[in-house]
């Protein structure tokens, strides 16, 4: 069965990613991050859609023409900065994590098929998502208010 931690490989292998660029966490620390992502984003804990029930309300515009995973290059704080690159997986334990830069991680998005993913700060101040409503969601001070600057 095709995963999407295939797909993720694939892709990085299309775009030649080395692992600084794209870092596969080991499934301890991949579980570690997980965990400390949803206690802190997630109010009911973990659940297959972060976004039905973040702690905070944050921002959310839907982008009509479906491309709003294109914007966030420009939404986060700093695109070359590490983030945690969370995708969304159903039939793993938890979702794997990845350490990449938002440009990184969005170049990934490109070259692969439609799956929900969270880039989230490493220092957990900020989360970007964008749900298969099309909707983009900000939490975080650092996020909201420049997710609202580039709605379409």
């Amino acid at each position: 069965m095709e995963t999407v931690v295939d797909e993720i490989r694939r892709a990085a292998e299309t775009l030649a990613f080395s692992p600084s660029e794209l870092r596969e966490l080991p499934a301890e620390e991949s579980e570690a991050v997980f965990r400390a992502a949803l206690e802190r984003f997630v109010a009911s804990g973990d659940r297959r859609w972060w976004w039905e029930d973040f702690r905070s309300s944050g921002e959310s515009v839907h982008f009509p023409a479906g491309d709003g995973w294109r914007h966030l290059v420009q939404v986060a704080p700093n695109a070359d900065e590490q983030v945690w690159f969370i995708v969304e997986e159903d039939h793993l334990l938890h979702y794997p994590v990845y350490e990449t830069t938002v440009r990184h991680a969005i170049a990934v998005v490109g070259e692969c098929y439609g799956f929900e993913f969270y880039l989230v700060a490493k220092d957990l101040s900020w989360l970007l998502c964008e749900t298969h409503h099309d909707v983009v969601c900000a939490v975080g001070e650092a996020v909201e208010r420049r997710l609202l600057n580039h709605a379409p």
